[in-house]
């Protein structure tokens, strides 16, 4: 199985997962680097994580084989109760507090689970890591519809100030020295496009405000930690072209 066959295979279980929860997925927002290869889909890309360069050059960081899911606790009238056990009868085992995993014919599919920081952690049905940004995640969300063969995929996406804020509260706080959360903002921008995230950052106010100062100042020159982090990605460009993705990163951002 190829590793795109492998990445349709884990959004095919997670569109029937959806459909088993019922209501449940109503509440259910998806985080993380899959928001990319949705929007990829959604625009009639692959899924694969990338970036195509001014030059025509593509610069992969691959696909995303782990669904994160947030779930909004906003009470529990929605019957959150089930959710273990619609895990259980779908083949989901506990592998870590946060995390239910699944043996696939291509792999094993890792789930990992995400509520609002904030909510009283005894009473969710079970295990999930707090999420600072949350809010503006579930703020924003917007369901999507995807057909996946013979199923389909119906889950909520974040719009760009809730997709960037944990992409860069990621960078700066939890993993500043991981390379993939920055390429993940450029490959987002670049996808949804400034027009939409401007739109976005405009409509959170100062929120937006002080969001759009955190990129600029991750991507305001070309040795900046952000842009680093991109280049990090491009290898097997020649340095000129290096050059160019570098200043084109920079751009970009200072666009906002």
């Amino acid at each position: 199985m190829t590793e795109q066959e492998q990445f349709e295979e884990i959004l095919r279980e997670l569109g029937e997962l959806l459909l088993q929860l019922g209501d449940l997925s109503w509440n259910v927002v998806l985080i993380g680097g899959q928001v990319l290869a949705l929007e990829s889909l959604r625009k009639g890309g692959s899924g694969v994580i990338a970036v195509t360069t001014d030059t025509g050059a593509v610069i992969e960081r691959g696909y995303s084989h782990e669904p994160d899911l947030l779930f909004d606790m906003d009470g529990t009238e929605f019957g959150a109760e089930r959710l273990p056990e619609v895990l259980k009868l779908r083949g989901y085992e506990r592998t870590r507090s946060f995390r239910w995993s699944k043996t696939l014919p291509g792999g094993v599919m890792h789930l990992d689970l995400f509520a609002p920081a904030g909510v009283d952690l005894e009473q969710l049905p079970t295990s999930m890591t707090p999420l600072p940004d949350a809010r503006l995640a579930l703020r924003g969300s917007q369901p999507v519809f995807l057909p996946m063969g013979e199923t389909s995929l119906r889950i909520r996406l974040p719009d760009a100030v809730g997709f960037l804020s944990m992409k860069v509260r990621a960078k700066l706080e939890q993993r500043p020295t991981e390379t993939k959360d920055c390429f993940d903002i450029f490959a987002y921008v670049k996808l949804v496009g400034l027009d939409d995230v401007r739109a976005s950052l405009k409509q959170a106010g100062e929120e937006g405000q002080a969001l759009r100062d955190k990129l600029q100042r991750l991507f305001w020159s070309t040795d900046a930690a952000g842009v680093l982090d991109i280049i990090a990605y491009a290898e097997g460009l020649e340095e000129v072209d290096r050059a160019l993705l570098a200043q084109a990163a920079v751009d970009l951002f200072a666009d906002l």
